[in-house]
């Protein structure tokens, strides 16, 4: 039915394929991956194509072929600027994904980082989902990952459908995370190729924040002062 262009954290621009309602696997699948612009052009699939469907590891569908291929219409036009906020697209030369250029600027890369610092992997704050992030931000509750441990129980008593005991578990989540294991707080940062493996290996090899702040802050400095490259 579409092509819908989706902005991940990192600014990663992933299309997505919305598809009139069909059984797979026993669920009714409307949505699917398309991956990248290399994934659309190799498929060269259009809104308005019939497509095959598998789930990749049984949950994730995506599209393994077209069956109303046209090789004449050429690829569909991959967008050149962020769809949620008008920066240009950037591709680096040896990546396959579309990224925003905005950074915070960007609506969207800003709430995905929210519900990143938020989710379960990361600093899981329960009942800080993406529902009450995205109402959040709207409304200039919150901003960036730190505002979160500004909200308090009036504000939210102040919003519609919260009520004391809603507003209280979500503040005792959020104070119950106020000192968060190292690995934990540095994956919920989401710094790009900054995973939970490897912010496991930093959190053991460093051991607290103020060290790894350290090493950066000294690795930055000789960054500065050594000589240029000739």
């Amino acid at each position: 039915l579409d092509i819908v262009l989706q902005v991940g954290r990192t600014g990663a621009i992933t299309p997505v394929a919305h598809l009139s309602p069909v059984q797979l696997a026993g669920t009714t699948v409307t949505r699917a991956t398309l991956h990248n612009a290399d994934e659309i052009a190799r498929l060269n699939v259009w809104p308005g194509d019939r497509v095959v469907l598998q789930r990749a590891g049984d949950v994730i569908p995506q599209i393994v072929e077209n069956l109303s291929r046209d090789e004449t219409r050429g690829a569909w036009p991959f967008p050149t600027h962020c769809p949620e906020c008008g920066s240009a697209a950037e591709r680096d030369p040896c990546e396959v994904d579309w990224r925003c250029s905005g950074g915070l600027i960007c609506p969207a890369q800003r709430v995905e980082r929210l519900r990143h610092f938020a989710s379960r992997q990361a600093l899981d704050i329960d009942g800080l989902g993406i529902t009450n992030i995205e109402s959040f931000f709207h409304d200039r509750l919150i901003a960036a990952p730190a505002d979160i441990f500004t909200l308090t129980r009036e504000k939210l008593l102040m919003r519609e459908r919260w009520a004391e005991v809603s507003a209280q578990n979500l503040i005792d989540a959020i104070d119950a995370k106020r000192t968060p294991p190292l690995d934990r707080f540095l994956f919920a940062l989401g710094i790009r190729h900054v995973g939970a493996t490897t912010s496991r290996d930093l959190a053991r090899r460093y051991g607290s924040l103020g060290a790894l702040v350290r090493v950066i802050r000294h690795a930055l400095h000789l960054r500065r002062t050594m000589p240029p490259a000739i």
